[in-house]
């Protein structure tokens, strides 16, 4: 099939894809930020290695072909030394950073390590209070109950902007098995109420 054939039939299944969002690498949050800019750095040092190698496989075979009496034939050739640690020196260099960076920015973004800032430039205080909430799965829904208030709203988090957030996940039969009241978790998942007045969609 001709190259402009392919071009065309190829050219409308592009349309397909204008519904898609980049929900991940737009995030809301300092942390999901941070894990977002992992995702990036992870993929370009990846693409340092797998970028060269594509085009030298082209390049290669187009310049070591049948046709081509002036590439350099030695059948004989086996061995370079100076080959061998640019092959293996540039791969080796690119792992080390990539697990560098990954064990520091997962160790730093671990769920269960206190969060030392809000955003960058901006720490974490020592009094903050954070905003307690009971993240509850249900069927086909999420629940967000914040006690300290007596709200709660369904499938829409909703939290003060530049405030830490303590949440806890639970599920409807574990919140039952607690002793939660069943009139009180209908009432609950029914509030939509707004908690604070500087909002931000988390």
């Amino acid at each position: 099939m001709p190259s402009r054939h392919l071009f065309a039939v190829l050219l409308p299944l592009t349309s397909l894809l204008t519904g898609c969002e980049m929900v991940v690498m737009s995030p809301s949050g300092d942390v999901a930020a941070q894990q977002r800019d992992l995702i990036v750095i992870a993929t370009v040092l990846m693409l340092l290695i797998v970028v060269p190698v594509m085009a030298l496989t082209g390049w290669f075979a187009w310049r070591y072909r049948q046709g081509n009496t002036k590439a350099t034939y030695a059948p004989d050739w086996h061995h370079s030394t100076q080959l061998e640690l640019v092959i293996w020196s540039a791969p080796l260099l690119i792992i080390i950073a990539l697990g560098a960076v990954t064990w520091i920015t997962t160790h730093t973004l671990d769920p269960y390590r206190k969060l030392t800032r809000i955003e960058p430039g901006r720490p974490v205080t020592a009094d903050v209070k954070p905003l307690k909430v009971q993240v509850v799965a249900l069927d086909w829904k999420w629940l967000f109950i914040y006690p300290d208030y007596g709200i709660a709203t369904v499938n829409r988090p909703s939290g003060c902007a530049h405030r830490v957030r303590a949440d806890r996940l639970h599920g409807d039969e574990h919140l039952l098995r607690a002793g939660t009241r069943g009139d009180d978790l209908h009432h609950a998942r029914h509030a939509n109420q707004v908690a604070c007045s500087d909002q931000r969609a988390r």
